[in-house]
Formats: C-alpha cells, sequence, structure tokens
C-alpha cells in the first residue's frame, strides 16, 4: 500500500471511537477478561461493546450475543475467539462495516493452521477491513487511551513507540518505560502480520506527533525492500532503534519456527542499518537504552564526551565504554584546569576527563558542567552521579536549559534519594541509565544517528526494484559461468582484468603466454571446478614457454584426477599482475533485501576474521566510501608505517560498478571478485566467479505471500 494509505488506515484504527470486543468473557482467567478489563482500566473514552454468545452482563457493560446486535458501526473490531471461528467473525466485521480487526487469536500459520490464515486474508481483500495480527498480544496507542492487550496496562505517555514481534518484549519496554517514568506512545504486538506489517507501522509513527523515536524488536522481515524504504523514509524525520534476533544458525531456525518468516543475514541486516540510519543493538536492554536516549537526548554537535562524576569508578567506567564506541574523550585544556583550581572544589578532584569531583554537591556539578560548556569542552556531558545527590533533578534541569552540550544521566548512587530523583529527571526529559556503561551506550546511539542525518542529503533515497521478480529460473537451475563469460560482465561495466587468452593445447597456451609476455598465471575453466585452487588448477608467476607447457598438462591431470568426471574447457592464459593489496569484492542476492554488496579484505583477513561489510543495492556514494573506511583492515588500504596507501578513489568506483551490475543484470545470484589488487594507482580484479539464478521471492518458508497493497 501506499504511505498515505498505511498512516491513513492506522490513524483510524489507532483513533478508533467505537470497539467491539468479540470474545469478551466474564472470566478473569480468560484472555476475553483480560483484554476487556485493559480497555477499561486504560481509561479508553470512546464506545465499547463486549459480544459474548451468552449476552448479559460483562465488567458493568451490556455484552450482545453478535456482532449484528450491536447498536451502531464500530469502527475497530478486537477478535478473541478460537481460530476457527476468527474467519466468520472477520467477515461478520467486514459486513457490519468495521474499518480494522485487531484479531488476538492464535492458532493459524504458527500452528500449521495456514489456511485459515490464508482465509482471513482473502476476507479483509475482498471487503476492505484492514487486519493487525493474528496471533498478537494486542495494541495500546495512549494518546487515545486504548489499550487493547492482554497486558500490561500502561497509561504513562512517553516518546517511545513499540513494535514488537514478541509479547514478552512488548511487555518488558513498556513497563520498563513507565516504572522510570518515560513512558509510551504506543505499544504493537506484530504476531503473524497476515494484512498490516511492520513498514507500515514504522510508516505510521514517523508521522505521529506523539512519537519521537520508534523501538523494534523484529526474528524476520516479510518484505525487506518495503522495510528499507519505510525506514529510509523514517530516519529523515526520526530515529529508529532495532533489536534483531536470529544472529546464529541455531536463532535463525528457531526464528523460523516460531513466526514462518526468514530471519536472513546478520551481518547483511547489521549493515544495511548502518546504511540506512537505523540503530541496530545486541539485546533487549540495549535497545531500551538507545531508544531512551534518542528519544530524549538533544541531538549533540559531535562526538566529544565529558564525564563529570562523584566517583573515580564510575568515570573510567564510562570513558573506557565512550572510547570502544568510538566517542572521543577530550583532554582538558590547561585553562580550564586554571579556572577549576578557582572554584572552591574538593582538594581531592580529580581535574581530567574523566572528571571526578569527589563530592555529592550538586552545586559542583552545577558550577563545573557551566564553566566546561563555556570553554566548549564537549558536544556531550554525562553527569555521572556515583552517589546519592540531594537536588540531583533541580540541577539537571537548569544545566539542561542553560548550555549548549547535550546532557545525560548515569545515576548509580543508591538508596531512595536515586530511586525517586531518577524519575523525576527522566520525567524532566533528560535521559538517565542505571549505569555508566548503559548511558554511554545510549550517547552512542545519538551520535551515530546524528552523524547520519549529517552526512545525508535532505531527500530520502529511493529503493528501487522492490519485489522485482530475477531472472525466472529455478533453484536447480542456477548456473556456474565459465570465468570467460564472467569477464564479458567485467568489460560491460569497465572493471579491468588481466590480458588473457583462452588456451586449449599445451602449443596454444605457450603462444598466448609469448604474446601476453611473462610472467603469466594459468587457470583452469571448467563449469565442474568453482574453485579452482581446490584441485590445484591454478599456476601462477610461470616465466617461459617450458613451464607454461608442464603446467598446462599439470592442471588437465590434476583436475582429471580429483574429478574425473569434470570438463576441461581450456585453460585461461593471464599476464600476472604486479604486487599489491588483495580484496574481496562480491555480490549476492540476499533472501530478504535483494541484491546486496560486499567488500573485505582478502586472503587470510577473509577467510579467518571475516573482515567483510556490506550495503544493498543500488548503492550511493557515501555508502561506497563508508564500505571501504568501515573494515577494520582500513589502515592497510590508507597506508601505514611510512607506505603508500591504495586507491581507494577507484574502490569506491568498483563497489559503484557491482553495485549498478547486479541491479541491470538481474539473472546474477551471486558474484565474487576475489581477489581484487589494488595498486598506488589504479586495481585489477585478478579472478571472477559468477552464479546465475533466480531471486527469492517475498514469500515466508509455508509458501504465504506477504500482502502488499497498492
Amino acid at each position: 500500500m501506499s504511505v498515505e494509505k498505511a498512516v491513513e488506515v492506522l490513524d483510524r484504527i489507532f483513533n478508533a471511537k467505537s470497539i467491539a470486543v468479540v470474545g469478551a468473557s466474564s472470566d478473569p482467567t480468560k484472555f476475553g477478561y483480560m483484554t476487556l478489563d485493559s480497555i477499561i482500566r486504560g481509561g479508553y473514552e470512546g464506545r465499547i461493546y463486549p459480544v459474548n454468545p451468552r449476552g448479559g452482563e460483562i465488567l458493568g457493560l451490556r455484552a450482545y450475543q453478535s456482532l449484528g446486535e450491536v447498536p451502531e458501526r464500530p469502527e475497530l473490531v478486537v477478535i478473541i475467539v478460537p481460530a476457527q471461528y476468527v474467519p466468520n467473525v472477520t467477515r461478520e466485521a467486514a459486513e457490519k462495516g468495521a474499518q480494522g480487526a485487531v484479531i488476538l487469536s492464535a492458532g493459524f500459520r504458527e500452528a500449521g493452521r495456514a489456511d485459515l490464515e490464508a482465509e482471513i486474508q482473502s476476507i479483509s481483500q475482498t471487503y476492505g477491513i484492514r487486519l493487525i495480527g493474528p496471533n498478537i498480544q494486542g495494541i495500546n496507542y495512549l494518546p487515545n487511551k486504548l489499550c487493547a492487550m492482554f497486558f500490561p496496562v500502561i497509561t504513562t505517555k512517553g516518546p517511545m513507540a513499540i513494535i514488537t514481534q514478541s509479547g514478552s518484549a512488548t511487555a518488558a519496554l513498556s513497563e520498563w518505560a513507565a516504572y522510570e517514568g518515560l513512558g509510551i506512545s504506543a505499544a504493537i504486538n506484530l504476531g503473524n502480520q497476515v494484512d498490516l506489517c511492520e513498514s507500515d507501522y514504522i510508516d505510521f509513527f514517523s508521522a505521529d506527533m506523539h512519537t519521537k523515536v520508534i523501538a523494534l524488536y523484529l526474528e524476520g522481515i516479510r518484505d525487506g525492500r518495503q522495510f528499507l524504504e519505510s525506514a529510509a523514509r523514517a530516519a529523515r524525520q526520526k530515529p529508529i532503534a532495532i533489536l534483531k534476533s536470529g544472529r546464529t544458525l541455531t536463532g535463525q531456525r528457531a526464528v523460523s519456527s516460531h513466526t514462518g518468516s526468514l530471519a536472513g543475514s546478520h551481518e547483511v541486516f547489521s549493515s544495511a542499518c548502518r546504511q540506512f540510519g537505523i540503530i541496530s543493538t545486541n539485546d533487549i536492554e540495549t535497545l531500551y537504552d538507545c531508544a531512551k536516549a534518542l528519544g530524549t537526548m538533544r541531538e549533540p554537535r559531535g562526538n566529544r564526551l565529558l564525564s563529570i562524576s562523584s566517583s573515580g569508578g564510575m568515570g573510567t567506567l564510562a570513558v573506557d565504554e565512550a572510547e570502544s564506541l568510538g566517542l572521543a574523550v577530550p583532554s582538558l585544556p590547561e585553562e580550564f584546569v586554571e579556572e577549576l583550581k578557582g572554584c572552591d572544589l574538593s582538594p581531592l578532584a580529580s581535574l581530567s576527563n574523566p572528571l571526578d569531583l569527589a563530592n555529592i554537591s550538586a552545586e559542583d556539578f552545577r558550577k563545573v558542567a557551566l564553566l566546561a560548556d563555556g570553554f566548549n569542552i564537549a558536544d556531550i556531558i554525562l553527569l555521572n552521579f556515583g552517589d546519592p545527590v540531594a537536588g540531583a533533578p533541580e540541577m539537571v534541569e537548569y544545566l539542561a536549559g542553560n548550555i549548549k552540550a547535550s546532557v545525560a544521566v548515569s545515576y548509580l548512587g543508591g538508596g531512595e534519594e536515586e530511586k525517586v530523583g531518577r524519575i523525576k529527571i527522566q520525567k524532566g526529559g533528560v535521559p538517565v541509565f542505571p549505569t555508566p556503561e548503559r548511558a554511554i551506550r545510549g550517547i552512542a546511539a545519538v551520535v551515530e544517528y546524528a552523524r547520519y542525518r549529517e552526512n545525508r542529503t535532505e531527500q530520502p533515497r529511493e529503493i528501487v526494484l522492490h519485489n522485482r521478480k530475477r531472472g525466472g529460473l529455478e533453484a536447480e537451475d542456477r548456473r556456474f559461468l565459465l570465468e570467460p563469460e564472467g569477464i564479458e560482465y567485467l568489460r560491460s561495466y569497465q572493471i579491468p582484468y588481466p590480458d588473457h587468452g583462452l588456451a586449449h593445447s599445451e602449443e596454444e597456451a605457450v603462444d598466448i603466454a609469448g604474446r601476453l609476455g611473462y610472467p603469466v598465471v594459468l587457470k583452469v575453466v571448467s563449469a565442474d571446478v568453482p574453485h579452482k585452487t581446490d584441485v590445484n588448477g591454478v599456476a601462477v608467476g610461470l616465466e617461459g614457454g617450458d613451464q607454461v607447457a608442464a603446467h598446462f598438462k599439470r592442471i588437465h591431470e590434476e583436475v582429471k584426477r580429483a574429478l574425473t568426471e569434470a570438463s576441461v574447457e581450456g585453460v585461461l592464459v593471464c599476464r600476472q599482475a604486479p604486487e599489491g593489496l588483495d580484496v574481496i569484492v562480491g555480490a549476492l542476492d540476499d533472501p530478504v533485501f535483494g541484491p546486496t554488496v560486499m567488500f573485505g579484505l582478502g586472503g587470510i583477513f577473509t577467510e579467518v576474521l571475516g573482515d567483510v561489510t556490506f550495503r544493498i543495492a543500488p548503492l550511493e556514494r557515501h555508502d561506497a566510501e563508508e564500505m571501504v573506511r568501515e573494515i577494520r583492515g582500513y589502515p592497510l588500504l590508507a597506508g601505514v608505517r611510512g607506505r603508500q596507501g591504495y586507491d581507494t578513489e577507484q574502490l569506491t568506483e568498483l563497489l559503484m560498478s557491482v553495485s549498478r551490475m547486479v541491479i541491470e543484470r538481474p539473472e546474477i545470484r551471486e558474484l565474487d571478485l576475489n581477489p581484487v589488487r589494488l595498486f598506488e594507482r589504479g586495481l585489477m580484479a585478478l579472478d571472477v566467479r559468477v552464479i546465475k539464478g533466480h531471486s527469492f521471492d517475498q514469500e515466508d518458508e509455508g509458501g504465504a505471500p506477504a500482502n502488499r497493497r497498492s
């Protein structure tokens, strides 16, 4: 569906003025009772119509025996009946004129009943009723006081919209936010997403005036390109923090069993997050901390951090974590230190960064922070309370409104002073964290998001080729191309490859080598040998005709010995490239996001250290430049210990060319240029491996297509 339509649909659902609860129960142990009770206790001010075949009264409200008896057209229907009855209830809701339905019932695809899920999807498409769920804990939209979920009942309003594929994660994040005084704008449980999906919610909350940050927990993504389109639009307006499970193979199997979603490669997912301005996290606690910071901290001007603490230990913990996450911890200028000496601080104070006041005076924190801001020492000031600090909330509020630096608080003081103070500070709009390390992780997320916004153009990128069918080949038709065929792809995109020729005999190999000039390299050409070195199908550094002839014969013998049925098309004779630095450039058709470009250092760095990075095609130039800079081995490219660096500008051009190739040549399923040899000026692909085949459809493993309406 279009962005406008998704936002419009969800606006009607979340702001519904009348609700029918089908499956409402008078039994407190039933979800139908819990959900109706949550709607009432949440303070919903619209009209509520419980529906139960027995009729009567439930929680003080008249219960109707069917939807047909409800005296008006309910704008929203909440369904909590056994799965086999859900299609009929959904149809009744549509015929009654309801615009949306929230289906809490479980027992669909996740329980082996994909047929029931397909039936309610068909009803949605036929009648136009929009569906949330099924198999969810519910929804809570606080601006309308609409808490249609089993639990928890959260009424503390705040900046965070929570979207998760786990009821437990929904509850945990919501309750943490309420307990700390942060609050939420909404909590949405995704379930099976038979109609509306995570991308639609991102579109809605990116435009929602009550929401300042979106916190996502996902186990899989049904439509990767749609997700990126929504994220790219949202990131220009407000931040998104995400935790995606399924990072390990075991985790990916668990995800598939739990939701029927395809988890995909964690490395690709993390790189896609960086590319599109999404803050990726590794655990639910960090997800919460990052979302809290992103939703409350003023965007900093840079990444310089000053920690002011009452405890030396807390300050050290903060700067250790800060430097590990790429934050700058500047030294204090002498003139600032001299001014501090006149501020009547404790004689035990440590006047460096981290700055240890050795005191619990709120006034000392205030005057030091004001002085530091006047000297423009830091972009972020962390007020690091390692002890109870009387008057901390008032002092923090004053600083937040009177200094240029962004402010965050770590409070590890203990006692009632901390318990009360943390909530007051958080309600005042400054993020408070229980440890220095958690504070730094939140701060780093804000810095990363600010850097993303600064480096991007005003117009969000367009994600092309959404949901395309590529090539039309079946999986078993995947075909490894011979290297000469792969070289033709390179030639059409002006990617340099060594001068070469294809030899079918020893004499022809010697003749080609003589024309190219020595030294030369020989490589077997065979559709049965995708990895030449595995069968000793390569010879390098050959200096004369005798060597060429001998190794031509040896390569044929080695291949036949290793693979008796292998068909050898010939031997590629290439002019040997000069020495340089080897890297790997590649592409794959990711099952979630489609065409994806890879880059890393070659050889052992790729095979053992996994020093590679990814970006979703098509790349923008800054994407390619970031890929080059973000690998751990970048110092080798830039030049270390007085050595000349390599041609990273041409490397950037190569990444852009590969991006264009995999977008314009949809038959490419995998591409490896390994190695690509870099020189001080220029580069050259020394080997090319191409696999052709079909792309992944946007379907789950059970074959249920993602429902994307136009």
